[in-house]
Order: structure tokens, then C-alpha cells, then sequence
């Protein structure tokens, strides 16, 4: 009996000390941890780095991902970029009139980058080493990567100086190029608008068509490689687009045709990594590895580039325009140019 006392107290130990501790810590002890999202792209003029701080909130997490103070280091950060034959530092600076879509839970209209002038600076045969110094704990991130180059890219349909013709079937034709594994297609409609008797009202728009990405099979370059777009596809987007002629009776809207660009977009093996391992899944396995190729940090540093070719558009095309009457189109742009 005595022994049975014995094992029913030491069992009631535990529970006697869960129910006196009423407040459940869900949180562990903050820890500084630098999350570091950039693409870079040796065509670009700047290059921009978003770099912050991961954090605890005690409440609604959302809520607290919309105050930037969370976000934020509250002093700068020792950034560079490093080839072997040139370093690149990056400075601080806000941007503004940042986007804030209804389902975004990031702060928002402003935003504190890190950015640094790369015009003509960036060699795309080189291989650049990102390093993040934290001044006041001196712990460091750092991560590599290699440029690719979209100017390289063979766009072979349509055709550097030929016409595109809309109104049929298309296929948007062109070739791999090295080291890059994910690209995605953008057909570009350039066009104006003015109100009707307003010629100083004349504004300039685009619209774009985004075809989903594709992967090449190998980093070597070289493969073929295509998009395909029907003859009423994009006709279509424009109406999903572009408002109705009559929308707004007292300013009635004229518009005038531009050209078309093909942009064709590319990035390296790492952000096709990144994104196949972070896209939506419809298993109901929620756990997912965690993807950085940072040390000492979390986030991504990788390449990418584009290649854009602009073509006037055929007339074919532009007969189906003006028959148009939704959207009213007149003429080419390039008439009053």
C-alpha cells in the first residue's frame, strides 16, 4: 500500500506543476536572424537588395509583420557584392508608393532597400559573393552566386525587324541559353490614349500577355524552345485589360496602336529551387524543407536577366484592332510621333 502512495505521488508531481503554471510559452528566446531576398541582373542600372530581421510577436502575427519596426534593423548593415575583380557596397534607401495589396500582411507604402549602381559594372562571367556584416553582434551572412545573360539569348520567331501577326496562331520561338533553368514569355502591347478633342491628354500604356514558366532540361543553353498563343488569345486580354470605349461618357477615350515586344525572362538553377520547393501544394502534407542557399542567414541570392525584342505589328493585326469597337482604337501611334 505504501509503495502504491509512492507511485500515485510521484505521478500527480507533473500535473500539480502544469495546472499551477497557467501561462503557456509559445515563443522560444529571440534570436537575430537575417532574412536577405535578391535577384541580381547585370543589366540593371541599380540593384536592390531587401534585407531584414526576423521576429516574435506575442500576438497576431500578421498584424505585427504590418509595422516596419519589426521588420527592420534599426541601423545599417555592412552590404557588398564581391567578384575577384571588383567590390560593389550597397547603401540604404526608401522607396515609396510600394504597392499594399488587400492580402498583403507586409508593411506598406514604404519600403528601406539596400542598393548599390551596377551600370556596366557587373561581369556576367563572373561568380559574385554577397556578405551581410551585422556592425553590432559582428555576426556575418554570406551566400554566391553566378550571373547569366538574357542578351544572349536567340529569340528566332518573330524575327529581329519583321512584323507580328496576332491574328493567327503563334509560337514565341527562341533558344536556352547557359547556366539559366527557369524562363517565362511576355508578349508587351504598347498604346496610347487621349480624351476625345484633348490631344494634351495623351497618355502611354501597355498590356501585358504572361505565359507560364518552363524549365530547360539542361544548363548548356542551346535547347529549343517556345510559347504558344492561339488568334483569339490575344485579342482577348486586351478586352479583359483595357477599358471600354463608352466606360466614362464624359471622357470618352480615343487610342492609338504601338509595337509589340517579346521579353523573355530568365533566372538561374537556385530560384528555380526556391520557388518549386515554396509553390502551392495539394497534398495535405504541410511541412515543407526550409530552402536557402545563405550561410548564417535565411532567404535567397540569385540571378537573373531578360531579353526584349521589339516588332511593328501586322496589318492584319491592326485591321482586327480597329474593328474593335469596344476599345477604340484609330490609328498607329507612330503617326504623330
Amino acid at each position: 500500500m505504501k509503495k502504491l502512495s509512492t507511485i500515485i505521488l510521484l505521478l500527480a508531481i507533473p500535473f500539480a506543476w502544469i495546472s499551477c503554471d497557467k501561462d503557456i510559452q509559445i515563443n522560444d528566446e529571440y534570436k537575430d536572424i537575417t532574412i536577405v531576398y535578391g535577384l541580381i541582373n547585370p543589366n540593371d542600372s541599380v540593384s536592390y537588395l531587401r534585407i531584414e530581421k526576423a521576429f516574435l510577436s506575442d500576438g497576431v502575427i500578421s498584424q505585427a509583420a504590418q509595422i516596419a519596426d519589426s521588420n527592420l534593423y534599426n541601423y545599417k548593415l555592412d552590404v557588398s557584392i564581391k567578384s575577384d575583380n571588383e567590390t560593389i557596397r550597397f547603401d540604404t534607401m526608401t522607396i515609396y508608393n510600394k504597392e499594399n495589396k488587400e492580402d498583403d500582411i507586409f508593411y506598406a507604402p514604404e519600403m528601406l532597400v539596400y542598393y548599390a549602381v551596377t551600370k556596366d559594372l557587373l561581369n556576367t562571367e563572373d561568380e559574385y559573393s554577397l556578405k551581410v556584416k551585422n556592425p553590432k553582434t559582428g555576426e556575418e551572412a554570406s551566400a554566391t552566386t553566378k550571373l547569366i545573360n538574357g542578351s544572349r539569348i536567340p529569340i528566332t520567331y518573330p524575327r529581329p525587324g519583321g512584323k507580328l501577326d496576332l491574328s493567327v496562331d503563334n509560337d514565341i520561338e527562341f533558344e536556352s541559353t547557359k547556366n539559366a533553368r527557369i524562363y517565362q514569355v511576355t508578349v508587351r502591347f504598347n498604346y496610347a490614349e487621349e480624351i476625345v478633342d484633348h490631344p494634351e491628354s495623351r497618355t502611354y500604356h501597355y498590356v501585358d500577355m504572361v505565359f507560364q514558366t518552363q524549365e530547360s532540361q539542361f544548363l548548356n543553353g542551346g535547347e529549343e524552345m517556345r510559347s504558344g498563343f492561339s488568334d483569339t488569345q490575344f485579342f482577348t486580354n486586351l478586352e479583359n485589360n483595357i477599358s471600354p470605349y463608352d466606360s466614362d461618357p464624359d471622357q470618352l477615350k480615343v487610342r492609338y496602336y504601338g509595337d509589340c515586344e517579346t521579353i523573355v525572362s530568365i533566372a538561374d538553377e537556385t530560384l528555380y529551387t526556391y520557388i518549386e520547393i515554396n509553390k502551392p501544394s495539394a497534398s495535405l502534407v504541410i511541412d515543407r524543407p526550409e530552402f536557402t542557399n545563405l550561410e548564417n542567414a535565411y532567404g535567397i541570392f540569385a540571378s537573373r536577366s531578360s531579353k526584349s525584342q521589339t516588332n511593328a505589328i501586322h496589318e492584319r493585326t491592326t485591321t482586327i484592332l480597329k474593328d474593335m469597337e469596344s476599345l477604340n482604337f484609330a490609328r498607329s501611334m507612330f503617326e504623330f510621333k
